[in-house]
């Protein structure tokens, strides 16, 4: 289940979970109320007709004043457990006390909320099911719509990258005829055209190989080459030794190509990208326009402005996740971005 998919589904159940809960917590206290008051009117009854003919240990009495203060036949909760007050049939200014232990209305007591308990527990996974239940049916027409944007996405994938293709060779054979600079311009689109078409495909990247020599130095100084031509205005500035990794090189072609093209993209105007290697580790550092919330940028579709379609960075973590290596983003909105890549 993907990361959208889980926040929708815990929160369906959340939403209708809750409530639920509450709803029969609510039911519960009032059965629990309710049934204590039947126990108690039920032992009452008890002790009414235990003073016919004073028959059994259940009870046991006292004779006490009365006070005029004491209700008769009313169940009282006194020190010894509970108690009721009974008219004696002889004069005299006495009352007939009559007294259920503490301890045998504690067990009996403890039997009904052990049983309410175990009826609650029921009750609590009955409503977890339904909740459950009632979160997969309603996600069902959300991913039936995901499912078909997936399929679209993968027909748009397949249709872009013929043209692209097919326009990158036009413009080398064109140059072959005379070098223009708008077959130079050409061409640059068409490779930008293609960037686009890879950070599609790699949108849910399959497992990817590591067993390929990588050199980092190389694929910099490429990246650095094509967007100078396309941000004349952006100075970049490298620090850069010749290193070389065991992993994929289309992946590490794309994180870095994705990072580079951001730091050019969403940056100010003469503004500046500078990149080092030293010791397995890539630092880009820029003076854009800064990231505001850097805990949401691998977030797909996730965008701080309306450039751009919100999937490059998702895709920079979903490789770099695949391809062991570790991303670190630190950024300060209106002065820069810092991005650093360790590689295994």
């Amino acid at each position: 289940m993907k990361n959208y998919e889980k926040k929708s589904f815990f929160t369906t159940i959340y939403l209708f979970f809750i409530p639920l809960i509450i709803f029969a917590s609510i039911v519960l206290y009032m059965y629990h109320e309710d049934k204590v008051k039947d126990i108690e009117q039920n032992i009452l009854y008890q002790m009414k007709d235990y003073t016919f003919d004073f028959k059994g240990d259940t009870f046991s009495l006292d004779i006490v004043q009365d006070d005029k203060k004491k209700d008769l036949f009313k169940i009282y909760h006194c020190e010894e457990g509970l108690c009721a007050y009974f008219q004696i049939a002889s004069t005299g200014p006495y009352l007939l006390k009559v007294i259920y232990s503490k301890v045998k209305y504690e067990k009996l007591y403890h039997e009904f909320f052990i049983r309410i308990v175990k009826f609650s527990i029921i009750i609590f996974f009955l409503l977890l099911f339904l909740s459950i239940a009632f979160a997969i049916y309603s996600m069902k027409p959300m991913k039936e719509a995901l499912h078909l944007l997936e399929d679209f996405l993968k027909d748009l994938i397949h249709d872009l990258n013929t043209p692209a293709t097919s326009i990158l060779l036009n413009s080398k054979l064109l140059r072959k005829r005379g070098d223009f600079e708008e077959i130079e311009r050409i061409e640059l689109s068409a490779k930008s055209i293609a960037s686009l078409y890879k950070n599609l495909e790699l949108i849910t990247p399959n497992k990817v190989l590591k067993n390929e020599v990588v050199s980092l130095e190389e694929l910099v100084t490429e990246k650095i080459e094509i967007l100078q031509k396309i941000y004349p205005t952006i100075q970049f500035s490298k620090n850069i030794k010749e290193t070389t990794i065991n992993s994929n090189k289309n992946g590490v072609d794309s994180i870095i190509d994705n990072l580079l093209t951001n730091a050019c993209k969403y940056n100010k105007k003469n503004g500046q990208v500078s990149i080092s290697i030293e010791n397995k580790k890539l630092i880009i550092e820029d003076t854009g326009i800064g990231i505001k919330n850097t805990k949401k940028v691998f977030q797909r579709y996730y965008k701080e402005n309306a450039n751009g379609l919100g999937i490059g960075m998702s895709i920079v973590k979903q490789l770099c996740d695949s391809l062991n290596i570790d991303i670190n983003i630190k950024s300060v909105v209106g002065r820069g971005t810092k991005v650093e890549l360790l590689f295994p």
